[in-house]
């Protein structure tokens, strides 16, 4: 059994949903939309990886509203955007590696003492 470290976000199904529109699995990709539609929020989701949720989530929510044209896409997009832009207010002009979805609180990773990661913030500077 697996542990659910993303808060019920569907991340993987968000992920693969530019692959399920160039396999020509359009079936697929609006049951997808449509379970993000009624059930996809952030409200719940705690502490997440800025770099991961970015590349992920919010790069699958738009590539799909980029290839479908639909809404739905971009509008759960801009929320987690929002929610996610609050990393980039730090200290130190750059963003922080983790930030909760459901309130305000930002944060690095323990193991790296507050120094940011190269990999990670550019890499999201390019997403």
């Amino acid at each position: 059994q697996g542990h659910n470290k993303w808060g019920g976000m569907a991340i993987t199904m968000i992920d693969s949903l530019d692959t399920l529109w160039l396999m020509g699995m359009k079936e697929e990709f609006w049951r997808a939309r449509d379970w993000i539609r009624d059930h996809l929020s952030f409200d719940h989701v705690g502490m997440v990886s800025l770099f991961e949720t970015t590349i992920r989530c919010l790069g699958g929510l738009l590539s799909a509203y980029d290839w479908s044209g639909d809404k739905v896409f971009l509008e759960k997009a801009d929320d987690l955007g929002s929610r996610l832009f609050r990393a980039f207010n730090s200290d130190y002009s750059l963003p922080l590696p983790l930030v909760q979805l459901n309130g305000k609180e930002v944060d690095s990773y323990g193991w790296n003492k507050g120094n940011a990661i190269l990999a990670e913030f550019g890499s999201v500077q390019i997403e």
